[in-house]
C-alpha cells in the first residue's frame, strides 16, 4: 500500500512537490495557510488513488486449443489469468488441419489494438505454438496438456525452428504467470499483482523455515 504515512511522495522525483507528511513535519509552527496545504496534499493523494483503483487493465490472453478435448485444461489456465485481472480468451483451432483459419483468427487478434499474449494448448505434436510464433509478433506461450508420452510430445513445442522463439511451461498456473510478467511490463496494477505474489512466496518461505529452526532448538 502506498500512502502518505509511511512513503515520501514526490512528483516527478523533486522534493519541492512532495505531498506526504513529512510537509508537515517541517512546518515550525502551523498556519492557517500551512493547514490548507496539508489538506491540499491529501486530497491530491486521494485523486491519484482514485485513478489507480479506477485503472482497467487493457490486455488479454487469448488460449489456442487444438482440439476440443483440450477446453478443460485450458479452462484451468484461463482461471489462473483471470486471477491477475486479465481477460482470457478460448479458442479452438488447429495448426495442421485449420492452419490458414488459424492464422487469419489470429491475425484479427493482433490487429485489433488490444495488447495480446497468445497461449498454445496442444497435445501430441504441438505445431500450434510454433505455427503462431512464426506468424504473429505477440508473444507466444507453449502450454501442452498433460500427457502419459509428454516427454515426447513436448519436443514439438522445444525444438523449434529458427527464428521461433515460443516459451514453453507445463502447468496452468506457470503459463498464467508467464502471461502476467508480460503484461505486467506496460501495466502497473498487474506488476504490483506479481510483485505481492512475489513477495507472499518469500515470507512464506522465511516463515516455514523460521518454524523448522525453532522447533530443531528445542
Amino acid at each position: 500500500m502506498i500512502d502518505s504515512d509511511s512513503w515520501r511522495l514526490w512528483p516527478h522525483g523533486d522534493r519541492k512537490q512532495m505531498k506526504d507528511k513529512q510537509v508537515y513535519r517541517e512546518i515550525a509552527k502551523a498556519t492557517a495557510e500551512d493547514l490548507v496545504k496539508v489538506k491540499t496534499n491529501f486530497e491530491w493523494i486521494a485523486d491519484r488513488l482514485d485513478e489507480i483503483f479506477a485503472h482497467k487493465i487493457n490486455a488479454r490472453a487469448v488460449i489456442f486449443m487444438g482440439s476440443a478435448s483440450d477446453l478443460e485444461y485450458a479452462e484451468k489456465i484461463a482461471k489462473e489469468v483471470r486471477s491477475f485481472g486479465i481477460q482470457a480468451v478460448l479458442q479452438v483451432f488447429s495448426a495442421h488441419k485449420t492452419t490458414a483459419y488459424t492464422l487469419e483468427q489470429a491475425a484479427e487478434f493482433e490487429a485489433d489494438g488490444v495488447p495480446t499474449v497468445f497461449v498454445a494448448v496442444a497435445g501430441r505434436s504441438n505445431g500450434l505454438g510454433p505455427v503462431l510464433s512464426g506468424n504473429v509478433v505477440s508473444p507466444v506461450i507453449n502450454c501442452p496438456p498433460p500427457s502419459d508420452r509428454i516427454t515426447e510430445d513436448v519436443w514439438s513445442s522445444l525444438r523449434l525452428p529458427t527464428g521461433l522463439g515460443c516459451t514453453t511451461v507445463l502447468s496452468p498456473d506457470a503459463a498464467a504467470l508467464a502471461v502476467a510478467n508480460i503484461i505486467g511490463l506496460s501495466d502497473y496494477r498487474v506488476w504490483a499483482q506479481v510483485k505481492a505474489r512475489l513477495y507472499n512466496q518469500k515470507v512464506t518461505i522465511v516463515r516455514a523455515n523460521e518454524k523448522i529452526q525453532g522447533a530443531a532448538s528445542k
